[in-house]
């Protein structure tokens, strides 16, 4: 009988398959030494999927989670419906993709750092009024424009933010752009800048 496409003539791709089956089933049973090597083979490959798509201040957690997965759902992989590699990376993605949805803005009083007490009165009651001008000129932004000033306050790049939002990466920097110049011009009218 000939050998299917996807079979090589050394029949490579079968003893993988195999391989895979065995591992997973020791996994499905609570084999540790199996979740190791299922760990130290998939990794680097799945933190770097996760730094793609969500950065490197979150790909750890993306690929804990993604192992959390992988040893509870051992039972569930079937070798017929694609390579232990593939099945791990979907598993990687669905966990990115959560966490990206995942609404993760805390309140702009959060974010904001109380003022120095050391500074002396005068000094902390300024740093005060700053502060109190821009949460309020922020506040004063359109919800888009807000939204995308938020996201960077907590650390995110305008590529990150735009994935978070969905929309696209020209659209997040015209945001951006936007609201740095309303801004600068509210906290100039305040007499912060």
């Amino acid at each position: 009988m000939p050998r299917t496409s996807d079979e090589d003539s050394t029949g490579f791709k079968d003893s993988i398959v195999i391989q895979d089956s065995i591992l997973m089933e020791a996994l499905a049973a609570g084999s540790e030494e199996a979740m190791g090597v299922v760990y130290d083979r998939l990794a680097p490959g799945i933190h770097a999927q996760a730094v793609r798509l969500v950065g490197i201040a979150s790909a750890d957690d993306v690929v804990q989670d993604t192992f959390e997965r992988v040893w509870r759902n051992a039972a569930r992989y079937d070798a017929r419906r694609g390579t232990l590699e593939a099945w791990a990376h979907r598993i990687a993605r669905n966990v990115a993709l959560g966490l990206l949805r995942k609404p993760t803005t805390p309140e702009l009083t959060d974010r904001v750092e109380q003022a120095d007490v050391a500074g002396g009165p005068a000094e902390t009651a300024e740093r005060h009024d700053v502060q109190a001008a821009v949460q309020s000129a922020i506040a004063d932004l359109s919800r888009e424009r807000r939204a995308v000033v938020e996201h960077v306050l907590d650390g995110f790049t305008l590529v990150q933010t735009a994935a978070r939002l969905g929309v696209p990466e020209g659209t997040a920097k015209s945001r951006a752009r936007a609201a740095y110049a309303e801004l600068r011009n509210a906290l100039a009218a305040h007499g912060s800048v």
